[in-house]
């Protein structure tokens, strides 16, 4: 019969214990990326200005500029405030028919839509790749990291894609590009990263957020999920409450720390 020392015995259960627990810790496989700012290389401020001019000069029939750039922004604020009682989209309409006359709804949606896949792409005619991202997102690929887009659902679907483009990306690389038509609430409202994971059917805890913003992406981290604040395009509002990234740097810094630490 073998003779073992309780010390000995002691320290093999702490070891079995170790490692189980270790086996039972939940891997970071899911990462959430921001697009403007974080994958799009891009002055998002400048953007929106060229974006609001573009839009309002296709309707210059229903109102005048400055009235038409107030509604679009109550109907944006409507999105953002968004209880989840109706898509983004359903209250942006709402809120904009409600605000405009017009003799045919379905018309000025189907105007809105033309806008979108005609006009819309010019806006991105001078934005560049970033090499970088494109490096990451092929290095993440290749390591088995399933990776999702959650830009802030402000905008249809055909929007995101094209900025998606902008990037030189392929949207089919990303198990889920948040869009208007079906998410429910925007950043920074926690009730999106909660309806992202949702959706994704993942934990918090399996995910990792990249983004730019640090009151809309970075606030993500009080669901538990791990945040890395790119500074390339930083946005810094300044809030009553501080929010603290798990990790801060570049782009690149970012790409360094995947090849060392993933």
């Amino acid at each position: 019969m073998i003779s073992i020392e309780s010390s000995s015995v002691e320290k093999i259960l702490i070891i079995v214990a170790i490692r189980i627990g270790a086996g039972l810790m939940e891997k970071r496989d899911m990462i959430l990326f921001d697009l403007d700012g974080t994958l799009l290389r891009i002055d998002f401020d400048n953007f929106l200005n060229r974006y609001f001019k573009a839009l309002t000069g296709e309707f210059t029939d229903l109102a005048k500029p400055e009235l038409f750039i107030k509604v679009l922004m109550k109907s944006t604020q409507e999105m953002i405030v968004n209880d989840g009682t109706l898509t983004n989209e359903e209250a942006f309409m709402a809120s904009f028919f409600s605000m405009i006359e017009v003799e045919d709804i379905e018309a000025t949606k189907s105007r809105f839509n033309s806008f979108y896949k005609d006009k819309f792409p010019l806006l991105g005619q001078n934005v560049k790749a970033n090499t970088k991202v494109l490096e990451m997102i092929e290095l993440l690929k290749d390591l088995g990291y399933t990776m999702a887009i959650t830009t802030n659902p402000l905008f249809p679907r055909e929007a995101i894609l094209q900025r998606i483009s902008w990037a030189g990306l392929n949207p089919e690389d990303f198990v889920l590009v948040t869009s208007y038509e079906e998410m429910h609430y925007a950043k920074p409202n926690l009730a999106y990263f909660q309806e992202v994971i949702d959706k994704l059917d993942v934990s918090a805890k399996s995910c990792i957020l990249v983004g730019n913003d640090l009151q809309e992406d970075i606030v993500a981290g009080r669901l538990g999920i791990k945040t890395f604040l790119v500074e390339d395009y930083l946005i810094d509002r300044g809030s009553e409450e501080e929010i603290i990234p798990d990790w801060r740097g570049s782009l690149g810094q970012f790409v360094d720390y995947i090849k060392e630490n993933f």
